[in-house]
């Protein structure tokens, strides 16, 4: 009887932890991500800090990429393609840098 109990609470374990494998649960998993990217996290762990500055590097290279080729170039519709492109990059880069480095506000109570 013990036997059959364990092995129902094993059979239990092993089917919430595989269960973020299927549709619903993978949406519902990734909403934290998601919400940890574009809203920061002020409890954020330091490796998760690095991980997202990595993640934003990803975006603010293009950037500067995107930039200097608008300066380059020497054609208008070049300029504009760079430009706007340029832009949503670094949009997108200078959001997550901020959210990597956002840090929870310290109230200092004066006596």
């Amino acid at each position: 009887m013990n036997d059959r109990r364990d092995l129902e609470h094993l059979r239990r374990d092993l089917e919430e932890k595989q269960s973020a494998t299927t549709f619903p649960e993978t949406l519902r998993a990734g909403r934290s991500v998601d919400e940890f990217l574009w809203k920061g996290d002020s409890k954020a762990t330091p490796i998760q800090r690095v991980g997202l500055f990595i993640f934003a590097l990803m975006f603010l290279l293009p950037f500067i990429g995107f930039v200097v080729f608008t300066i380059i170039d020497p054609y208008w519709i070049n300029k504009l393609m760079g430009l706007v492109l340029g832009t949503l990059s670094g949009i997108a880069g200078f959001r997550l840098l901020r959210n990597a480095f956002l840090h929870k506000k310290h109230h200092r109570v004066d006596r």
